[in-house]
């Protein structure tokens, strides 16, 4: 299962929650665009900045004074991803919005 996209110029990492990690010919934009036409993937996945698309499954916390959304794979590893203030602020609004939606 992936757990993160990571931008690279033109190239993607994808990261595993298995710990695995390669890279793909493909942008950003290009796998939201793959993503966006699989259904079932769609909720999941999110896009932070110009830089990441992550798997709201593996979130497990985020620091707006650090700047930082940590995820934690299948093997208990932490991933830290610096992320600028205003998508954070924008994080939390979305996860506050559909936490009062239900």
């Amino acid at each position: 299962m992936v757990m993160y996209f990571q931008a690279d110029d033109h190239y993607s990492h994808v990261f595993y929650a298995t710990g695995a990690t390669f890279m793909v010919s493909y942008g950003l934009s290009q796998i939201e665009t793959l993503i966006a036409e699989q259904q079932s993937l769609q909720s999941n996945f999110l896009r932070l900045g110009r830089k990441y698309i992550v798997n709201t499954s593996f979130l497990f916390h985020i620091n707006t004074i650090k700047q930082i959304v940590l995820l934690t794979d299948l093997n208990g590893v932490s991933h830290s991803l610096h992320i600028a203030k205003p998508v954070l602020r924008d994080l939390i609004k979305t996860f506050e919005y559909s936490r009062n939606k239900t």
